[in-house]
């Protein structure tokens, strides 16, 4: 797994965090939920509601738990503690790789994409939303750091990167507080068991979506 840190805007990307098998048991987990509307990506729910309850899939919430989980380990061996702290994004990462808040995903949700669909730069709230993006199917150009046109008073913006983000990689953020879209959906690019039973309504790319308490 190849890490990238992008310590401006408190977003850590890890590049293949999913193998090929963890990849197709996450999709036949959400592949019965996923929509598509239109060109405009489709959201559907995945999972919520605390241990035992019936909207609850533990899987899901295992697994976002772990993503967080290795993302906080890769802040700390890579960072030092001055510049985690300088971000609130980073510094959830440290107090999770402390043990002092442990990873908790209170929520799982898709988005998804059909083909030549993208997703409007926003912001998700005005207060922070820590959030793991895992990608699943065709690769995408997902942008962070591009000044909204009405921004929230937490938003972090700046200059704009552009991650590619492949099926497997896996993306943590603070969506409420910094700006993000998908910019382009490159076609081809999904794995073999994704191609072999895709989704309906000519999904192309899902985004699970394992969300903190915000």
């Amino acid at each position: 797994m190849e890490v990238n840190i992008i310590k401006q805007y408190g977003v850590v990307h890890l590049k293949g965090a999913l193998t090929l098998k963890e990849q197709e048991s996450l999709f036949n987990e959400v592949k019965d939920n996923v929509r598509g509307v239109g060109n405009y990506p489709g959201t559907s729910h995945a999972s919520s509601g605390p241990p035992g309850s019936s909207h609850r899939n533990s899987t899901l919430h295992t697994l976002g738990e772990l993503l967080f989980t290795r993302s906080a380990e890769a802040v700390v061996s890579s960072l030092t503690p001055l510049e985690i702290s300088s971000s609130p994004s980073l510094a959830r990462l440290g107090s999770a790789a402390s043990g002092a808040i442990p990873p908790n995903v209170q929520s799982v949700t898709c988005a998804t994409y059909k083909a030549g669909s993208t997703m409007v730069n926003h912001c998700d709230l005005d207060r922070p939303l820590y959030t793991m993006s895992v990608a699943v199917g065709d690769s995408c150009t997902f942008t962070v750091g591009l000044k909204t046109p009405r921004p929230y008073q937490n938003e972090n913006s700046g200059p704009p990167k552009d991650i590619l983000m492949s099926s497997g990689d896996a993306i943590y953020f603070d969506g409420g507080s910094v700006p993000h879209c998908v910019s382009s959906i490159i076609p081809g690019t999904a794995p073999e068991y994704y191609t072999r039973n895709k989704p309906k309504n000519n999904v192309v790319r899902i985004s699970v979506l394992f969300r903190e308490p915000c």
